[in-house]
């Protein structure tokens, strides 16, 4: 049975975790039971009658559509531009869990979190290209500040009733 692709303009850094993930080759041949895997296997569909197959573009990643049980990937080989974007989105979702997961252990790091971030890269298979250390800092630097502020909102409530009953 011929391999169909779907066609990702991802970040570089994106690119090459996916990549990494997934086994180290172009195309990307995802994991079976993945959950990129079953978000793609859902995102499927019969293309329009007015579609071409798409061809792959400079700077596109091939992913290739699994075998699904629920269809026949011959005739269902179409990932619409909603479906890209919401395989992108996940993607991204995982990413920044496996960059949280990663960094989040040593706490406030700043002066060493340029090799911690050196390390992640290096052991999800992430080469700098100019662009990649910081996207990752950043992506870091806003989860731990979503985690940060929802710390002290938990801390809040037990400070107000601290001062509610004279202990301070």
């Amino acid at each position: 049975m011929p391999d169909y692709y779907v066609y990702l303009k991802l970040p570089s850094f994106l690119r090459q975790w996916l990549i990494h993930r997934h086994g180290g080759n172009e195309p990307v041949e995802l994991i079976r039971g993945s959950i990129e895997s079953m978000l793609l296997e859902r995102v499927t569909m019969m293309p329009p009658d007015n579609v071409k197959p798409a061809r792959q573009q400079e700077g596109e990643l091939a992913v290739c559509i699994p075998i699904s049980k629920y269809h026949d990937i011959r005739y269902c080989n179409y990932v619409s531009e909603i479906g890209k974007k919401a395989f992108v989105e996940l993607l991204e979702n995982d990413f920044a869990i496996d960059v949280w997961n990663f960094l989040n252990v040593f706490g406030n790091v700043n002066k060493t979190r340029k090799y911690l971030i050196y390390a992640f890269m290096e052991q999800h298979g992430i080469v700098e290209d100019g662009t990649c250390w910081d996207d990752i800092a950043k992506i870091y630097s806003h989860k731990r500040n979503i985690f940060l502020t929802n710390q002290k909102r938990r801390e809040r409530p037990l400070l107000s009733k601290r001062i509610e009953h004279g202990k301070r």
